[in-house]
């Protein structure tokens, strides 16, 4: 399945790229929108200079790895988006359900958007910023935790995806809450989860784990403890939580595909 998967996100790439002049416009254009998210925050950080004990590059290892890890979840599951959102409404996710495959990877190869390389290289110019600033004493396990936190944040907004285009098998369209645990939560987890109250960061750990994207794995990486009691050791269960999460997305997507009424029926 895996090679099939290779070879459909292929096959979307080499379409997207017959239009070679729209492609890097759009690809420019997503880096300097996302840009504008960090310029925001060094206005902020020239005015006040650090936020919650947190300095400019801190914070932009924070940011640099939520954005790699949005940017990633946006390119790979797009397809559970607007894509599928029109899908419900034209009644052609009737067809996803004929092939073989079943219809999670249907939809997940239906869209792939190279273009959203723009953030990603923007949230990676970023993180290099700021490990570039920061007197960090390197190790491989430092960098193996920044690794899985960019690819555990990327599976935890996959599954909110995942999850708002579920609950369009009730209501057709994705809610606009989504919104706020996606692009909401990448910009609030831009900035140190100690600064907001015990309920936000709960939610943000615990049950929507955006946080999971870069707070822990920046508190090990910077050997620094977490004013609330987070432990360092927290930063290792980024994958698990994240695997977690994403087995209850799968599974609230088969029971919105068991309820599905087909537009023929």
């Amino acid at each position: 399945m895996l090679s099939l998967y290779f070879k459909l996100i292929g096959a979307r790439i080499r379409a997207q790229m017959q239009y070679k002049v729209s492609f890097w416009m759009e690809l420019v254009g997503f880096g300097l929108v996302t840009a504008l998210e960090f310029a925001i925050i060094a206005i902020l950080y020239a005015r006040f200079r650090s936020i919650g004990g947190w300095n400019i590059a801190e914070v932009a290892l924070l940011y640099g790895l939520t954005a790699t890890s949005f940017g990633l979840a946006e390119m790979v599951s797009r397809g559970f988006d607007s894509p599928f959102e029109r899908m419900m409404q034209q009644g052609t996710f009737d067809l996803i359900l004929t092939r073989p495959l079943g219809s999670f990877f249907g939809v997940l190869v239906s869209e792939f958007q190279l273009m959203r390389l723009g953030r990603i290289f923007q949230g990676l110019l970023v993180l290099a910023y700021a490990l570039a600033r920061l007197p960090v004493a390197w190790t491989p396990a430092r960098l193996l935790v920044l690794l899985l936190a960019i690819l555990a944040g990327a599976a935890v907004y996959s599954g909110l995806v995942v999850i708002g285009a579920t609950i369009c098998f009730w209501t057709i369209r994705t809610p606009e809450v989504i919104n706020v645990f996606t692009v909401g939560g990448e910009e609030a987890s831009s900035y140190p989860l100690s600064i907001y109250n015990g309920w936000v960061r709960g939610v943000f750990l615990f049950v929507i784990p955006i946080g999971f994207a870069n707070y822990p794995a920046a508190l090990y990486v910077l050997g620094r403890g977490d004013p609330l009691g987070l432990p360092g050791w927290s930063a290792w269960l980024a994958p698990l939580v994240a695997g977690l999460f994403c087995a209850a997305a799968l599974a609230f997507w088969r029971v919105g595909v068991s309820k599905y009424q087909s537009a023929g029926s």
